[in-house]
């Protein structure tokens, strides 16, 4: 009754809210709302998990924008976001600031201070993990200047810390910060990204173990299209210290696909990856990626595998039978790297230890999405996905086929 009542209140709030005037007004309002059902069959490959079942959450972000005629803008928006069951920092938060940020405008540096959500490029890296009813925000600063056709965006953060139970409670973590330089330019079919992160993390789980890590990421993503021919390739390398261990790890990150003419305008992608994981621990050195702060569904909505210790194939295939329907399907073909190292979830977290177990194969999983933009408000998405484990989940633990459906109804306003 309580959540029902939210959203008959924020619906009221979204009728209500002033529809902008042809005159220059600086103040632009907007209401988001997202109802979402969602089952597992089993929880990292265990039905027996009590995380299994169904879960209902909600989410509703009231936002409003200042922009004057002058350097000064900002932003202020409100978050409310529920589940069923035991609440959970990424499922829920029931009433917080969401952002909270000036901005200023000083010749071609643009600067926002104050509480934010950012995002860069793919969001392999740094994503507001939009998948999760719990959207990510940081406290900091960010500068962004145009110069010599770069657009480059400076900043030093701190993740918020979300509390789910308690009303505008949440505070910054000092014991995760993150800092960089990233740079974008456009050459006109080709654009180009160059970036350097310092993620600063205390008391961090990894294989070699748990202890304070710097963990230094150089990355280069060339993305862009060329007649039918679309791409987005990225590599990154990182190094550091995780207590006495030096950090050396990598990634490489494609995706390239063709768009078709024609009924229905097919589009075809290969997603193909491959991260490093530990060859050997406890030798002093870490060598499993970490994607520090991505987007949370990084290979489908059921959002069960992470980009650590891996290589996969990810063939897609996108159809747009009308113009407001669109139906996607794909399969995964998971397999681990170093046989060494184990099998991790999309925050980084290890979800099954290597054990003894020379198995390189970890799953296959089969995805169908479909979404309906019903009118210019409203956003129906079903989500489909039978994740089916393989030799090395069989020969390590637990082995159950997790069947996941995903049910979300989404309205804007603004």
């Amino acid at each position: 009754m309580k959540t029902l009542t939210l959203a008959i209140a924020c619906l009221s709030m979204a009728a209500a809210l002033p529809a902008r005037s042809a005159t220059d007004d600086p103040w632009a309002f907007s209401f988001d709302l997202r109802e979402r059902a969602t089952h597992f069959s089993a929880v990292d490959f265990d039905r027996d998990s009590p995380d299994a079942g169904w879960v209902w959450t909600q989410r509703a972000l009231l936002g409003a924008n200042y922009q004057g005629s002058g350097m000064v803008s900002g932003r202020v928006s409100l978050l409310s976001a529920l589940q069923s069951g035991d609440p959970s920092p990424v499922a829920q938060n029931n009433l917080d600031l969401q952002e909270a940020w000036l901005g200023l405008q000083l010749g071609p540096v643009f600067t926002r201070v104050g509480r934010q959500e950012i995002w860069l490029g793919s969001q392999r890296l740094l994503g507001t993990r939009e998948g999760t009813n719990v959207r990510r925000n940081w406290d900091g600063v960010r500068a962004q200047i145009q110069t010599g056709g770069w657009t480059i965006d400076a900043f030093g953060i701190q993740l918020v810390d979300v509390e789910p139970d308690g009303v505008f409670n949440d505070t910054s973590d000092g014991d995760r910060r993150l800092a960089g330089l990233y740079g974008t330019r456009d050459f006109g079919r080709t654009k180009l990204d160059l970036y350097y992160l310092l993620a600063s993390t205390e008391d961090r789980q990894t294989i070699e173990g748990t202890a304070d890590q710097d963990r230094h990421s150089v990355g280069l993503r060339s993305f862009g299209e060329r007649g039918p021919l679309f791409w987005n390739w990225e590599a990154i390398y990182q190094f550091g210290d995780h207590g006495a261990s030096d950090v050396r790890a990598w990634t490489l990150a494609t995706n390239t696909g063709l768009r078709m003419d024609g009924a229905w305008s097919p589009e075809f992608m290969l997603s193909a990856n491959v991260a490093s994981g530990d060859r050997n621990p406890g030798d002093g050195r870490l060598e499993t990626f970490d994607a520090l702060y991505p987007r949370g569904n990084y290979f489908s909505e059921l959002a069960q595998l992470g980009p650590a210790n891996f290589f996969n194939i990810n063939p897609y295939l996108t159809v747009t039978p009308t113009e407001d329907l669109t139906l996607s399907f794909d399969v995964n073909f998971f397999w681990r790297l170093e046989t060494s190292d184990g099998v991790y979830g999309p925050p980084g977290n290890i979800i099954r230890q290597p054990g003894n177990s020379d198995e390189r194969f970890v799953n296959t999983a089969m995805s169908l999405a479909a979404s309906w933009q019903a009118s210019r408000h409203w956003r129906l998405n079903l989500s489909l996905t039978r994740s089916r484990p393989e030799a090395f989940i069989e020969n390590t633990g637990v082995a159950d086929t997790t069947h996941f459906a995903e049910f979300t109804l989404s309205a804007g306003f603004n």
